[in-house]
């Protein structure tokens, strides 16, 4: 008897599992598969497609409005060089 070989250890039983022979081992559960990523190149096109349309009016809304606050910046000064003149006038009829 004395020649007899212990059963090996399996690599799945932990440290407090050596005296049973049983293994627990669960199975990872299978991949799971995202299927609502299949269309995302579609999708991707198309918000590429709504960004090349949109920024460029985007763009033409922004440099209007830049000029037209140059003009009416310009014209305020020229408002306000008018009125210096008239107040100007007013003081010297005095």
């Amino acid at each position: 008897m004395a020649t007899q070989k212990k059963p090996q250890q399996s690599a799945r039983q932990g440290a407090n599992n050596r005296s049973s022979s049983d293994s627990y081992y669960i199975p990872p559960p299978p991949p799971m598969v995202d299927k609502t990523h299949d269309n995302g190149q579609v999708v991707f096109l198309i918000a590429l497609i709504a960004v090349m349309l949109i920024l460029p009016l985007f763009l033409y809304v922004m440099a209007s409005m830049y000029f037209d606050m140059l003009l009416v910046q310009q014209e305020n000064k020229q408002q306000a060089a008018i009125i210096r003149r008239l107040i100007i006038q007013l003081e010297d009829k005095k």
